[in-house]
C-alpha cells in the first residue's frame, strides 16, 4: 500500500528544489556581501589617502561615513532577509516532516485494518464451509425422512 507516494516525491522535489534556490541565492548573497566589502575596503582606501589633504576632509569624511552606513545597512538588511528565509525553510520541512508521519502513521492504521478485515473474511469463510456442510447434511436427512415417510405412507395405504 503506498499511499501519497508521488505528492511526498513531489513534495521532496519541491523542498529539493527550494533549498537548491536558497542556496544559490546565498551563494548570490555571500557574493554581494563580498563586493559590499571590497567597497568598504576601497573607501577606507580613499579615505586614508583623503587623510592626507586637509583642503576639504570634513565634507570628505561625512561623505565616507555615509556610504559605510549604507554598506552597514544593506549587509544587515541581506542577513535579515537571509533569516527570514531560513525560517521558512525550517518551518516548510517541519511541516513536510509531521505531514509524511502522518501519512506513515495513516498506511500503519490501514493496514491493520486490513489484517483485521482478512481475519475477519477468514473466519467467515470458515463459518460459510461449516453452514454448508450442515445444509448438506440437513438435506441428506431430509432425503431419507421423506422417502421413510413415502414408504410410510404406502405401507399405510397397503394396510388400509
Amino acid at each position: 500500500m503506498d499511499f501519497g507516494g508521488a505528492q511526498g516525491n513531489e513534495n521532496m522535489s519541491a523542498l529539493a528544489e527550494q533549498v537548491q534556490h536558497l542556496t544559490k541565492e546565498n551563494v548570490q548573497l555571500q557574493d554581494r556581501n563580498e563586493r559590499l566589502c571590497m567597497k568598504l575596503g576601497d573607501m577606507q582606501e580613499k579615505m586614508g589617502k583623503l587623510a592626507g589633504s586637509k583642503t576639504d576632509l570634513p565634507a570628505r569624511l561625512v561623505f565616507t561615513e555615509e556610504e559605510k552606513l549604507k554598506i552597514s545597512k544593506e549587509l544587515v538588511d541581506l542577513q535579515i532577509e537571509t533569516n527570514k528565509m531560513r525560517e521558512q525553510y525550517e518551518t516548510e520541512n517541519f511541516e513536510l516532516k509531521n505531514m509524511i508521519l502522518s501519512l506513515e502513521n495513516r498506511v500503519l492504521e490501514l493496514e491493520l485494518c486490513g489484517e483485521k478485515v482478512t481475519g475477519e473474511r477468514d473466519a467467515l469463510q470458515e463459518r460459510l464451509r461449516a453452514m454448508e456442510s450442515n445444509h448438506k447434511e440437513l438435506a441428506d436427512d431430509y432425503i431419507i425422512l421423506k422417502s421413510n415417510y413415502l414408504a410410510l405412507g404406502k405401507e399405510l395405504d397397503r394396510e388400509v
